[in-house]
């Protein structure tokens, strides 16, 4: 019984630092200050070692840097990449935020120069030297619905390299400009994939992206067929974190259209990170650079709402598990009826993915409002595993069914 409380203790904890993460990087001040007010810690880091902090000051919202100084929040602390949040702060241009930092005593390791901007050189170098890529004791990995991929060694840490063909999908072919590389490589979030550049060749693209050695959420659905519902709700909310990330980004939102179980990968944490989001970038149609400031390849229609009802499909595999072997991208052109005969969810889940992966995309909800409906249903489950401790299983399933029902 010690056991299981202390597992369902660690995962409350890891869903309470992923809200309180999300909320620092979507802005949400009140949210955050109430969190901070309940007694978490302001230094509380990701898989990455990111904090607070650091994704306030990418992501340019000041009040929010303000708010977590004045509750003590260490400037210094360095993310896996030995960043601090100034390091950040410089990277993306935020002078206001740059100044608040300084004035605090917030150090940049990595560029000691007051109010630095990022660097030409820094800006330049998106294509990667395939020399550097090591293949001694290399491994193939099985992840992603593109390319074949490959855990080698580059400057002393495992990566994925990912060779793809430049026609995907034929006539079109691939190309990534140096403004989407450099765009790529600056996205910081808990829940994407870490893209680290790319190395363009004849017949094909070398992507590098970060190596996350749990495997992907496909692998997790083979073992297990369909997963509980707590595991489903924190795997949905990892997935719709991150995707508002991207679809919330400035200037223009950055569409996945590929959202697959085979790209959304497993962290140490066990919290799920998106993969892939880049492909939709690379298409070349009729010769023009497919980048955020054109049109996006017309021949695979894509929208914030068809990633929504990707999404919603996955959502219910989890649940549900997979009765088909119809590919995520494939089972969007279907009438796809999602119908609920072994998980017994809630019906604010079931309706969450009835309206997700409805027909009619005006139906779909956006993905910050399917993260305030999960974040609800998580509050909710954590309250119930704590009946269930005390009064037996039998009620907990029946208060679970009556809250969230």
């Amino acid at each position: 019984m010690r056991d299981d409380e202390s597992i369902m203790e660690n995962m409350s904890d890891m869903q309470e630092i992923g809200t309180f993460l999300s909320f620092a990087s979507r802005g949400d001040r009140v949210g955050l200050n109430l969190m901070l007010r309940n007694g978490i810690s302001p230094d509380v880091q990701d898989y990455d070692s990111r904090t607070a902090l650091h994704l306030a000051a990418s992501e340019g919202h000041a009040s929010i840097v303000e708010l977590l100084l004045h509750y003590g929040a260490n400037l210094n602390l360095k993310d896996r990449w030995q960043r601090t949040p100034l390091t950040d702060a410089r990277f993306y241009g935020h002078r206001d935020i740059c100044r608040i930092l300084e004035v605090n005593k917030g150090k940049d390791f990595i560029n000691d120069h007051p109010l630095t901007m990022r660097h030409q050189k820094d800006s330049n170098e998106v294509n990667i030297d395939i020399t550097e890529l090591k293949h001694q004791h290399s491994t193939k990995v099985k992840q992603g619905v593109f390319g074949e991929s490959e855990k080698v060694k580059w400057r002393g840490t495992w990566v994925i390299k990912t060779v793809v063909s430049k026609h995907i999908e034929k006539p079109v072919k691939m190309i990534l400009s140096t403004r989407d590389n450099t765009l790529l490589r600056e996205l910081r979030h808990p829940n994407i994939v870490q893209f680290l550049g790319s190395s363009v060749g004849a017949d094909e693209m070398i992507l590098v992206t970060e190596f996350l050695s749990k495997g992907t959420l496909d692998g997790i659905l083979d073992r297990k067929g369909r997963l509980d519902l707590p595991t489903a709700v924190g795997y949905a909310l990892d997935i719709a974190k991150g995707m508002n990330y991207l679809h919330e980004h400035k200037p223009l939102p950055i569409l996945h259209n590929y959202l697959d179980p085979k790209n959304l990968l497993q962290d140490e944490g066990s919290h799920l990170k998106i993969g892939e989001y880049w492909v939709q970038m690379l298409y070349d149609e009729k010769g023009q650079v497919n980048n955020l400031s054109s049109k996006r390849n017309t021949s695979y229609p894509s929208s914030k709402e068809e990633d929504v009802r990707s999404f919603g499909f996955i959502f219910h595999q989890m649940l549900e598990g997979r009765s088909n072997t119809i590919s995520i991208f494939n089972l969007r052109s279907t009438n796809f009826q999602p119908k609920f005969e072994l998980s017994k969810c809630p019906g604010i889940i079931q309706q969450l993915i009835e309206r997700c992966s409805s027909i009619d995309p005006s139906n779909r909800p956006s993905f910050e409002s399917v993260i305030s409906t999960l974040e609800e249903v998580s509050a909710s489950l954590g309250r119930t595993s704590w009946l269930q401790g005390v009064l037996g299983h039998e009620c907990s399933n029946q208060c679970k069914m009556t809250k969230l029902g």
